[in-house]
């Protein structure tokens, strides 16, 4: 297994982890700070328990090095939720988070590639 991908896969999981505890279990206005208010809380959560999902994904394939189909359909799907926040904050001119999603979303799209 390449090192670099695994290193990158595992920051993946760990960002999404993240972000997606937080969208679960997190208060409405702490869900309310990582999102716009265009979107309803139920939506956010919903999407919070995806990530969670794609991180585990994410962690499970690489540490067990079984079915690497599932982490590049995993990546797949992390890159077009960060794909679709850069949509999001570009159109609302927050322009502070993209490079850091633009950042993460290079990382999925090496994953893919190197996992393919």
């Amino acid at each position: 297994m390449n090192p670099f991908l695994f290193i990158i896969q595992g920051l993946l999981a760990l960002l999404f982890a993240g972000t997606g505890a937080l969208k679960i279990f997190g208060s409405d206005a702490a869900v309310r700070k990582l999102a716009p208010s265009a979107f309803s809380i139920r939506f956010l959560r919903i999407l919070g328990a995806l990530e969670l999902a794609g991180a585990f994904v994410l962690a499970a394939t690489g540490l067990l090095n079984i079915a690497p189909v599932l982490t590049v359909c995993a990546d797949i799907g992390m890159a077009v939720v960060l794909i679709a926040a850069v949509g999001v904050h570009y159109s609302r001119r927050e322009w502070a988070p993209i490079p850091f999603l633009v950042l993460m979303l290079a990382g999925a799209i090496a994953v893919v590639l190197g996992r393919w």
